[in-house]
């Protein structure tokens, strides 16, 4: 009997230390964010950050209101500003569809739109592009700053292509046929939209869904891709070569994230773009050596809404960041947790990235004071 009962203890022990390890795989559970450097561009107006490039020390960002396109050094000594939108001969078209990117050596960048695929140089003269050589491009939707971050593999771009369908939101067949992503191949200039929603996608629930809730983000490495459908909690983790087959799909579990759930379908105007403020949401990922990290919101329960009610949307969400700090999941390449902790007030939680083995985050806005230069964090993963 006595071995039987240390038979079952070592079984038992052995299982639960394999359950550990699959949590956490031996790594360090108190990491955090270490402020490493900080860099400073004088500039007076919002900026949203596109890329980082350590080796030459330039950045390259965008202002959204004016739709000028400036690239900074790390020490701040010299801007360049310029304008490529609008009807010109070197023009990307009306908005960029994604964040700008440096090539390797730091002495170009290319953009991408709706319309085709460019490439400036650090003086903004266009040294190649053009426009997709498609009969009818799809209605893409895009955002010109970090979280929206393109990928080069070999002579295609692998980028978000999360658009309208030929249907409403409020019908089935909007998420029977919803693509998440999109090639660009910049010899052919072909678009090729692909991955459909995961056969056990949360917004194939029956229910119609704010489009802006589904947009996915993105993250790759070598040999695959990593994604989070908008809202939804889950890790999607796929083949990084065609035909992109699944190889993962891991739930979140994160007791205190809650996300609008949809409405019935014929309660929902299709017409209408309107995000819930109170939602959990995701809002960047990225891939960092064997880690991938995300950043979210978790959301406002219903309970605690009514101190919300009479706020504008900017008291909103500087209220709603203190009350509910916006946190990072640390993750492994398999989507088994590894940490989690909450994002510093002086970093926003959207616009970071992952350049020579850093993480660059924007400083957050000060919503107290305006001030004449945008703040670049440079921050590493390490023990608090």
């Amino acid at each position: 009997m006595k071995r039987q009962i240390f038979f079952f203890i070592s079984i038992f022990l052995i299982f639960s230390c394999s359950e550990k390890s699959n949590e956490n795989n031996g790594e360090p559970e108190n990491l955090t964010l270490v402020k490493v450097d900080s860099l400073q561009i004088p500039y007076l107006g919002l900026l949203q950050l596109m890329d980082v490039h350590p080796q030459t020390g330039k950045v390259l960002m965008f202002n959204s209101q004016t739709r000028a396109l400036l690239v900074g050094d790390f020490d701040g000594a010299s801007t360049k500003e310029f304008n490529k939108t609008g009807d010109m001969p070197d023009s990307f078209g009306m908005f960029p569809l994604g964040a700008g990117k440096f090539n390797e050596n730091g002495q170009n960048f290319t953009i991408i739109s709706n319309q085709g695929v460019y490439t400036y140089d650090l003086e903004g003269n266009l040294i190649h592009g053009g426009k997709h050589q498609v009969k009818e491009m799809p209605a893409f939707s895009g955002r010109a700053s970090a979280d929206m971050e393109f990928y080069w593999v070999g002579d295609r771009i692998l980028t978000v292509g999360a658009g309208r369908t030929a249907y409403p939101r409020n019908t089935p067949e909007f998420y029977e046929n919803y693509t998440s992503f999109a090639w660009f191949d910049t010899l052919d200039r072909q678009v090729e939209q692909f991955m459909n929603l995961d056969e056990g996608s949360f917004f194939r629930n029956g229910k119609a869904h704010d489009i802006s809730h589904i947009i996915p983000r993105l993250a790759v490495d070598k040999e695959s891709m990593y994604f989070i459908q908008g809202i939804e909690p889950a890790l999607n983790i796929h083949s990084l070569s065609s035909p992109n087959e699944k190889i993962k799909r891991v739930e979140f579990n994160i007791e205190d994230y809650s996300f609008n759930q949809g409405e019935d379908f014929k309660d929902a105007d299709p017409r209408m773009i309107s995000p819930d403020l109170y939602s959990g949401k995701f809002e960047n990922i990225k891939s960092l050596g064997n880690y991938i990290l995300t950043s979210f919101f978790p959301g406002v329960p219903e309970s605690d809404r009514d101190r919300y009610e009479n706020l504008n949307w900017m008291d909103f969400l500087a209220k709603a960041r203190i009350d509910y700090s916006h946190r990072m999941l640390v993750l492994d390449n398999e989507g088994n947790k590894i940490s989690e902790f909450a994002i510093p007030l002086e970093m926003d939680s959207r616009q970071w990235l992952v350049r020579d083995g850093y993480i660059w985050f924007l400083a957050a806005e000060n919503l107290e004071q305006e001030e004449d230069f945008i703040k670049i964090y440079k921050v590493k993963l390490g023990e608090g």
